[in-house]
């Protein structure tokens, strides 16, 4: 079992992805904008941030920044509304641009979210940093 912080501002579409990743028997926490995401970020440990990327307050790319500045070996997966039919290699700019660990083009299917979150899981090492005091 993972912890796992979703930042989601579309209350529809959080509760959707917390359902689904609580269904793969994970502890789910999720916050509603980056503001409130790197305020976690900062007390709690998490396996794997799911975030979009377009929200008010703090952006998904505030909220992977801030985790980045703490010095954790946490796994990213940035969400946006973009297209699909854009050239696969827009999504390694996007990822590396985000410095987010897969992106994933909404809408799209509960079985890519798993395996999108199983393969970023599974290659998380098994000694997390603490948080910094």
């Amino acid at each position: 079992m993972a912890r796992v912080l979703i930042v989601e501002d579309s209350a529809a579409v959080r509760m959707a992805l917390v359902e689904v990743v609580a269904s793969l028997g994970h502890d789910v926490t999720d916050a509603a904008d980056g503001r409130d995401a790197i305020a976690r970020l900062q007390t709690e440990l998490f396996d794997l941030v799911i975030t979009d990327v377009l929200m008010p307050e703090a952006d998904g790319v505030e909220v992977i920044k801030a985790l980045r500045t703490l010095d954790r070996d946490t796994r990213v997966l940035a969400v946006s509304g973009g297209a699909p039919d854009l050239p696969a290699g827009f999504a390694l700019r996007m990822t590396e641009m985000f410095s987010a660990d897969a992106v994933l083009y909404k809408p799209f299917l509960n079985d890519e979210l798993e395996a999108v979150i199983g393969r970023l899981l599974a290659a998380k090492p098994v000694d997390a940093a603490p948080p910094k005091a």
